[in-house]
């Protein structure tokens, strides 16, 4: 899904947070995030809440130009939006770092009988996005089916369907980073009586649980 806000990080801290994506080292990424929220962030914008339920803090980019941000579902609290299309691809590459908690990725492939529906087409970002159904049709089924916890990396091809859920009274903290889109935005495999255009719009997340993310993740390092 697109990107949602925007923070001015420390760049002096990107190529250990980089580096430690690069070898899958855990620990070394914690402690480089930590680094990073504890650096000055001039023009921060509020995190917002995603349609799919949780949580984005955007954080920074590093020379490659990949992304990096913070997803979080607080233990019990979601605010997913009406009508969400949970199976998804993005318009880029993703590697994610499970921090705390725990999260089920399934991943999808092409399959003739499978799941089926109409492709959306993601549309817009920043608060206001939206979904318009195309006149491709997919068929899909799970090809990986796997329970991530603490310093469990996994990653997503920018081909690839998934979907990543976490249990409504769990609490999960992820770290994320995207690679530069290869396509002008993501898809979604909706239902056949699934209204032609949806639309979602992102409200921010109250202060306290912003907070109490970031002081949770410095329990982490």
């Amino acid at each position: 899904m697109p990107a949602e806000t925007s923070m001015s990080g420390d760049q002096s801290v990107m190529p250990a947070l980089a580096a430690a994506f690069d070898d899958q080292d855990a620990g070394k990424a914690v402690a480089a995030l930590g680094e990073l929220l504890e650096s000055p962030a001039p023009g921060r914008l509020a995190a917002l809440w995603h349609p799919l339920g949780f949580f984005r803090l955007e954080l920074a980019g590093d020379e490659s130009r990949r992304r990096y941000a913070l997803h979080c579902w607080p233990r019990g609290e979601r605010h997913p939006a009406a009508r969400t299309l949970t199976v998804h691809r993005h318009a880029y590459a993703l590697e994610s770092l499970v921090i705390d908690g725990e999260l089920r990725n399934r991943r999808f492939g092409a399959a003739p009988g499978g799941v089926r529906g109409p492709l959306y087409r993601a549309e817009g970002g920043g608060r206001l996005s939206v979904l318009k159904r195309t006149e491709e049709v997919a068929e899909l089924e799970v090809v990986d089916d796997r329970l991530l916890g603490p310093g469990r990396f996994y990653a997503v091809s920018a081909a690839d369907f998934h979907e990543s859920r976490v249990a409504g009274a769990g609490f999960c903290v992820t770290l994320r980073r995207t690679s530069p889109k290869v396509r002008p935005g993501a898809h979604a495999l909706g239902e056949f009586t699934s209204p032609p255009v949806l639309l979602y719009r992102r409200t921010p997340v109250a202060d306290t649980l912003v907070t109490h993310l970031m002081d949770h993740i410095g329990k982490q390092r």
